[in-house]
């Protein structure tokens, strides 16, 4: 999906099979009681948001969401600039058997001055059944599967 063709002068060699995620958004939570703030229920995921600018790949992601298609394994692959001053990858989060809950594709006002510099941007929401997040740099990890019970 990052292509020159596809993204314009945001593309970055080596990438061409990923999409510049511009922002996102993950919730984990677990209902509390609020007398006692001991937890009520069990955790809740809500869907996994992330924001990319335009791309070859948007019609796809449609298509996915239309047919309903599950989505075996969506890798999200975070970078940082390290303590040398080059980009380093440091963190994954796995998705797994996603599935495309919605799309919503919005271009800000372009006649706005304070918004010459965005474009169009679509905000792609994925459940899940299963993610995993990795600290590829600190060597740590954790998961939470909804067909695996937690342990105590």
């Amino acid at each position: 999906a990052f292509t020159a063709d596809s993204v314009g002068n945001i593309y970055v060699q080596g990438h061409e099979d990923q999409m510049l995620v511009q922002e996102f958004s993950h919730v984990v939570t677990v209902p509390t009681d609020p007398q006692s703030g001991q937890p009520s229920g069990q955790r809740a995921h809500k869907p996994f948001r992330f924001t990319v600018a335009l791309n070859k790949a948007v019609p796809l992601l449609y298509n996915a969401l239309a047919s309903g298609e599950m989505l075996p394994k969506v890798e999200l692959k975070w970078y940082r600039t390290s303590v040398e001053g080059k980009q380093e990858h440091f963190f994954t989060t796995t998705l797994t058997d996603a599935t495309i809950v919605n799309i919503d594709c919005q271009m800000p006002h372009c006649q706005d001055p304070a918004k010459a510099d965005f474009t169009q941007l679509i905000e792609v929401s994925l459940s899940y059944r299963k993610i995993d997040w990795e600290h590829t740099v600190a060597g740590t990890s954790g998961a939470d599967d909804w067909r695996a019970p937690l342990e105590a």
